[in-house]
């Protein structure tokens, strides 16, 4: 939905059997193309009136951790005025625009591998 930041939509649900959901991507024909530990620490906060989660994300094969930060955007209209406070809330934690990254996990992984 961004570029500047990386936004984009997401869906999300509860999955009860991995094994299960394993077969059902699998029995679509999509295959693992890179496979990594991501741990993951959540905490759901209010700010400007939003609902926001930031989550602590450690990867352990790339010795870092980082922040995720984020909210819902109700609407094309609506994205400006999520990230600004998505990127106040940044701000407030001290963390500026050089410190934010597009790079995906696992593109830093398959780098950081031999």
């Amino acid at each position: 939905m961004d570029a500047a930041s990386g936004s984009k939509p997401e869906a999300e649900t509860r999955v009860e059997d991995a094994e299960a959901a394993h077969e059902i991507v699998r029995g679509l024909g999509f295959a693992p193309r890179i496979q990594f530990e991501k741990r993951c620490r959540n905490y759901d906060f209010g700010c400007d009136e939003r609902r926001l989660l930031a989550t602590l994300v450690r990867v352990p094969e790339l010795d870092a951790t980082f922040i995720e930060v984020e909210t819902e955007a109700h609407g094309q209209d609506d994205l400006a005025q999520a990230l600004m406070v998505v990127r106040a809330v940044l701000a407030g934690l001290g963390i500026g625009e050089d410190d934010l990254t597009t790079e995906l996990y696992t593109d830093a992984v398959a780098a950081a591998r031999p």
